[in-house]
Order: C-alpha cells, then structure tokens, then sequence
C-alpha cells in the first residue's frame, strides 16, 4: 500500500501537481459533502415536524398558532410554514435566499434557452434572437403593441455564457451585502426595481422611428448597476456596511460605464439600473434583517408580478 500510494506521489508530481494538498483538498471536499449530507437530512425531517418555532425567540408553538404566547410576535400561517420548510429544501437556513435564488434562475433559463436553440453547440455563438424573444426579451415593437410585462421577464436571461458568467459573479459578490443590510424583501424590491428601470429606459430610449428596431433587450446587467449604485449613494449618505466598499466599486462603475460604450452593450439600460440603485440608496435605510409589513407586501406583489409576466410570455408566445 504504501509502494503504491509513493508511485501515486510521483506521478502526481510529474504532472506538476502537490499530492499533500490534494490529499486536503480531498478531505475538505468529503467533510462539506458530509455536512451537506447532513443538513438534507435535517431539512427533510423539517417537513414532518407539525409545529412552529418562533424565529423571534424561539419558543416551539403548536401548528395552529397565529402569535407566540411567550413572547407576542406573530407567526407565519401553516401554510406559509409548510412552504418554507419546502423552500429550505433547496436553500438551506442561513444563505442569502434572494442572491441565491437569482442566480439560480439566471442559470436555469441560460440551460433552457441553450436546450431550445439546439444544444451545447449554441454556447459558443449564443442564444438566437427568435429564442431571447420566446422566452421574454424585451423588442421596442413588442412593448409597444402592450407587451409591458417584457419589462420584467429579462431581468434572468442572458445572450450568451460569458453574459451569464459576469453578471452572476456580480451578483454572488454584491447581492449578499445588499440582503444581510437591507433585508429580503427590500433586496426584492429592490432587484425587480433596477431590473425594471434599466429596461424601462432603453425602451423609452429606443422609443421612436429611427431606434425601433426588433433587436431584444436582456440581462440583470441593470440589477448588477443597480446595485452599485445602491452601494456608492449609501456609502456617501451614512455610514453604511454596503457603503464600505463604495471605493472600489466607484472604480468598478467606470469600468462599467466604458465598457457599456462597446458596440452591442446596452449602456441606457445600466445608467437607468445605477440611478435606480442610486435612488434606493438615497430613500431605503438598512433594516438589518427587520422585516416591516409594507415592505413584505411590496415583496409579495414583485414576486406575483414576475410569475404573472413569465406566465403570459408563456400564454402569448413569439
């Protein structure tokens, strides 16, 4: 064993590979797949438990409960409970459910649309306008004719892999930040809300003779804008955990607003998401976790509005 395990060394390092930090690097990957194991399994049983537990103080409350007897706080109903125990199912406690979420969907719609152009062979030239269209992207015509919910259903499609990849990995970096200060329904609205302006402002750009062409619109560049924006206005107005990094990302908007200068790049899109963000930035105070009802049924309505806008591109298809 151990003349075998001194051969599997050497050839390791003739391939210029470090066997010692394979060997943790091996470990590492075993114990996460344990905790993973781990925490499905916990999640699963959640399904089964026929009580609540106060997230306030943690008190275990019958399933029938509105309030908590211990300390006041009022509870989710059972069938709001029974979905976040789904829920955690595929988004375990703790992670940023909203960031989560949106990349997930980015990547969901990016593997559909490759699969209705044809297969892996599309990746290298990216998704075909007909199929952006099909699935939600926004034309200046189609707006026009009524199609207002194609404001909002191009928020997660994206035109190719390296348009998927730069966006997602802004949003991994930024969207977490922006979730554990402001909270989830804020970050909610404040998702849809750039998303919805960035668009909002190429199309009203776009919007007469000369410019209405049927070229598609997409992306969650807007939000990436966006959420800069937030960062930088919060940053400068008080002081704020987003706010932090308000340096680099000033650096990083620059970069941006060049690169949107390229041919293709929808530069009216960003600065609308940026301002957007700008705005929330001036208006929203970070909440860190607190949930107020406004806001929980504003979330509630941008969720219902992104449902019902992917169900009519679905029910109207082009």
């Amino acid at each position: 064993m151990a003349e075998r395990e001194t051969l599997l060394e050497r050839v390791l390092r003739a391939l210029g590979l470090d066997p010692v930090r394979l060997r943790w690097r091996w470990q590492r990957l075993r114990a996460r797949s344990a905790r993973a194991g781990r925490s499905l399994e916990n999640r699963t049983r959640a399904l089964r438990y026929q009580h609540k537990v106060c997230k306030a103080c943690g008190t275990t409350v019958a399933a029938d409960e509105r309030s908590c007897p211990h300390c006041g706080a009022r509870l989710a109903s059972r069938l709001g409970t029974r979905a976040g125990q789904l829920l955690r199912l595929v988004i375990p406690e703790g992670t940023y459910t909203v960031t989560a979420v949106s990349v997930i969907a980015c990547v969901a719609f990016f593997l559909a649309m490759v699969m209705r152009a044809g297969g892996l062979k599309v990746i290298a030239s990216g998704i075909p306008n007909p199929v952006m269209i099909r699935f939600g992207a926004w034309t200046v015509p189609l707006v026009a004719e009524g199609e207002l919910w194609r404001l909002l259903t191009p928020i997660f499609l994206h035109f190719g892999l390296l348009h998927l990849i730069f966006n997602a990995l802004w949003l991994v970096q930024l969207g977490p930040l922006v979730e554990e200060a402001y909270g989830r329904s804020k970050t909610v609205v404040i998702v849809v809300g750039t998303g919805l302006a960035g668009f909002a402002a190429s199309v009203l750009y776009r919007f007469d003779a000369l410019r209405a062409a049927s070229v598609p619109g997409a992306g969650a560049s807007g939000v990436v804008f966006g959420l800069i924006g937030l960062a930088i206005v919060a940053g400068v107005l008080r002081r704020s955990r987003v706010g932090e990094l308000r340096t680099g990302l000033v650096k990083w908007a620059l970069y941006g607003v060049i690169f949107s200068l390229l041919p293709g790049v929808d530069l009216v899109a960003h600065l609308g998401g940026g301002l957007a963000g700008a705005l929330f930035g001036a208006l929203l105070r970070e909440t860190r976790g607190k949930e107020k009802l406004a806001f929980r049924l504003l979330e509630g309505l941008c969720v219902l509005a992104l449902a019902a806008s992917y169900l009519l591109t679905a029910l109207r298809p082009r």
